[in-house]
């Protein structure tokens, strides 16, 4: 028997607790409807040359179940305001905090049966820059993305699209179950949605791509193949190829990457931070403490951290 198989009716019963949560996040009233909202191991012979990394999905690779073990948070009620400030009945200048308007988390439907997670920015200042997130399989993106939500919030308007079909193992969860190239055109659908949801709110400038597990595989690719489109990238607990001729092809100007300190990817990411450093490249590595493959219970401060050194890059060369 698998580990895999001894550990999943606890994997079930955790990530039913994280969809039980989602059941107060808040709705957006929108002309396209929108309704309630339900985190491989090194061995030393990865060819780190490789200018683009192979999609797994591509070459008939099975995929393996991420083994998230802890339930997302229980989002905050939220609702839409984006009406600009009203004067006080006095005449005296309003709290700034009477006016900030609710991050979310929100969902926009960008295909059939399939939603966009959103977290608004907690600036009303416009534009807002890009951050958009791709969970991992059988993953709800209200845990790859809703544990740090804050943090995307303070810095950008996050988009976080589901996967392509249902988990089985694990009923309620999304789960990717197509190749990169596609992931790459539903997540470009996602964004062309929530756009188009809030216009002139969306910036692509300066753009930050993360992933979790399978989702931060996906990104590493999808950066690759489009130069300039995500020049900054933040990878959780995804032991992918790095190379600088594979960075420097996508314009990704700076990477962080992320990894639990009893995890089995750890070692990959070590060896990735090594050699790019090595070469003048700017990437650097969190670990999560006392974590395995899901999140640490401090990742948000990790995501704000890695956020903030990513973008320290952004007038880069």
């Amino acid at each position: 028997m698998t580990s895999w198989s001894l550990a999943r009716p606890l994997f079930a019963a955790i990530v039913l607790l994280g969809l039980a949560a989602c059941r107060d996040l808040q709705t957006i009233p929108t002309a396209v409807g929108a309704g309630p909202l339900p985190s491989a191991s090194t061995d030393g012979t990865r060819d780190s040359s490789a200018e683009t990394p192979r999609d797994p999905a591509e070459d008939g690779a099975a995929v393996v179940p991420d083994g998230a073990t802890r339930a997302a948070p229980e989002a905050g009620a939220a609702g839409d305001a984006e009406a600009p400030p009203e004067a006080s009945t006095d005449g005296a200048p309003r709290d700034a905090a009477e006016d900030a308007r609710p991050i979310g988390p929100f969902q926009v439907p960008f295909l059939p049966s399939r939603l966009a997670y959103v977290v608004l920015p907690s600036s009303a200042t416009k534009p807002h820059r890009l951050i958009a997130g791709l969970h991992g399989v059988c993953i709800t993106p209200s845990y790859s993305c809703g544990t740090w939500m804050h943090a995307a919030a303070e810095l950008g308007l996050l988009v976080c699209p589901t996967g392509n079909q249902m988990c089985v193992d694990v009923p309620g969860a999304p789960t990717w179950e197509e190749p990169f190239a596609k992931i790459d055109e539903d997540l470009e659908t996602a964004i062309a949605k929530v756009s188009a949801r809030y216009p002139g709110e969306v910036s692509r400038e300066g753009a930050v791509l993360t992933g979790y597990s399978r989702g931060a595989y996906a990104a590493a690719i999808i950066a690759a193949r489009h130069p300039g489109r995500w020049p900054f990238l933040v990878l959780n607990e995804a032991d992918t190829e790095l190379s600088l001729p594979m960075l420097r092809a996508g314009k990704v100007r700076a990477v962080a990457l992320i990894a639990g300190e009893w995890g089995s990817q750890i070692a990959g990411e070590r060896k990735n931070v090594d050699e790019l450093t090595s070469q003048g490249y700017p990437i650097r590595l969190w670990v999560m403490p006392k974590a395995g493959h899901a999140y640490s219970s401090n990742i948000e401060a990790i995501m704000r951290e890695a956020l903030e050194f990513v973008l320290s890059h952004e007038h880069d060369g």
